[in-house]
């Protein structure tokens, strides 16, 4: 019998009301008993951790990442993303469904399924199309993808532009339980924009993204919302007018859920004149006065989880070959010329995440803008409840799926050092306090970084 006792750490479990100093003991792949720091227990030859200094959570939950497989091994696979995962301190990740093939049919769930069985280290949720080949036309058949193991339906990256295929998907998905996290764009209004339409899209001299084309989507899918009564997520929530919506359909009595990511909370558009493509995402960074609306709608509540939305890609896919020469720390590009401009508009979107996420979001703790109960709330039992998942709770009879963070340790981000496989952050060299030192997933530790 494989057993763990977390000895002196500060246990923080919003689900059973505890915060405070404990000893909790993990044994075979359940929570056998947390008692208060000292009390003599039954160790049963347990493994001995000296979690003081540190904190004990629920295993954090990612309710928004992308894996690229099966399809883009260049960019990451199953086995990568989930070491990477690890490191960040994640139990369980939900992979979504733009993968080659898409994850529309029971058979691509089964497959990545295995893969993360295979990797042995942290839980995959699969995340379904809504639609299939991500068309916006034909709705999957969702009762065998929930049979399959889907707990979640989007087609993210891609806005379903069809209102009524939206209502069918939500009318089914009601049915059997489960909700639909919405990527929020209005294409007609995005155009393709390479970067937030404002001063830094001129000063670059690239395509511009439209602000209103999220906050003009939210509005007509919270309605649609309102009107089923099915749950709805809206994902990476980047402008205040989107958030004041959300409010407003809340009180309408909207079952809506939303995220906010570490780069949205962390940069503005600026951030694109010195990291290029690698701060290039959809929807893209925008103005200083939504990154203040961001940290409000943190504070107050509004925001129901931080989600990384890790996207990884290869430089040539973000055209750092051609474009690498303009960008980097320490300085600010200026005005490309037309094919530098052509190349940037054309680089993917997205950045990787998994890894930094997590010392990211301990800055709005270290900053006093939320408190530790806070972030677990947003970094584990919110997402577990999202996807459906008996998780996000350290409660005895519980099943060990385990955070330990040191809050206080201090790193670089060093990209060269990633399990990912991909390098497209923009936050390389930034100096972070606070980082997973232990993640425990069914009672195996799958990552210690007390051995780095």
């Amino acid at each position: 019998m494989n057993s763990i006792l977390l000895r002196g750490g500060r246990v923080i479990d919003p689900a059973s009301a505890r915060d405070g100093q404990y000893d909790l003991l993990v044994r075979d792949s359940e929570i056998a008993a947390v008692e208060r720091a000292g009390t003599r227990m039954n160790l049963d030859d347990a493994s001995l951790v000296d979690a003081s200094g540190c904190w004990i959570v629920p295993g954090l939950i990612d309710p928004h990442v992308h894996l690229r497989d099966p399809g883009f091994p260049e960019k990451e696979t199953i086995l990568t993303g989930l070491r990477a995962a690890a490191a960040g301190g994640f139990t369980t990740v939900a992979a979504m469904a733009n993968t080659s093939p898409v994850n529309d049919r029971p058979a691509i769930t089964r497959y990545m399924l295995e893969r993360a069985e295979e990797a042995h280290c942290t839980r995959l949720a699969p995340v379904s199309a809504v639609t299939h080949g991500l068309g916006g036309i034909e709705p999957v058949d969702f009762a065998s993808m929930v049979d399959a193991g889907a707990r979640l339906f989007s087609d993210d990256g891609i806005p379903i532009d069809d209102a009524g295929v939206l209502s069918r998907a939500l009318d089914e998905t009601m049915r059997l339980g489960y909700a639909v996290a919405l990527h929020e764009e209005d294409r007609a209004l995005s155009c393709g924009g390479a970067v937030n339409a404002g001063a830094v899209a001129t000063h670059l001299g690239v395509s511009g993204y439209a602000h209103s084309a999220e906050p003009h989507r939210v509005r007509r899918d919270l309605a649609i919302a309102i009107g089923s009564g099915a749950a709805v997520h809206v994902a990476h929530v980047s402008t205040a007018e989107s958030l004041e919506l959300i409010r407003a359909a809340r009180q309408r009595g909207a079952q809506v859920t939303c995220e906010v990511t570490p780069h949205h909370f962390t940069l503005d558009e600026s951030a694109a004149l010195t990291w290029g493509p690698n701060a290039k995402m959809n929807p893209p960074l925008r103005n200083r006065d939504d990154v203040e609306a961001l940290h409000a709608a943190i504070r107050d509540g509004t925001f129901d989880m931080i989600a990384t939305d890790h996207a990884p890609h290869d430089p040539k896919s973000k055209r750092m070959e051609q474009l690498g020469a303009f960008f980097g720390p320490g300085r600010q590009a200026g005005h490309l010329e037309r094919d530098a401009a052509e190349l940037f508009a054309h680089a993917a979107n997205g950045v990787v995440g998994l890894e930094t996420s997590l010392g990211l979001a301990l800055g709005l703790v270290h900053r006093s803008l939320i408190e530790p109960a806070r972030l677990v709330e947003m970094m584990s039992l919110n997402p577990a409840a999202l996807l459906r998942l008996e998780a996000g709770t350290l409660a005895v009879g519980a099943v060990a799926d385990i955070t330990v963070i040191d809050p206080n340790l201090e790193w670089t981000v060093a990209p060269e050092k990633f399990l990912s496989k991909s390098r497209n952050t923009p936050f390389a060299g930034m100096r972070l306090k606070g980082r997973a030192v232990l993640t425990i997933v069914a009672g195996e530790i799958v990552f210690d970084g007390r051995k780095a």
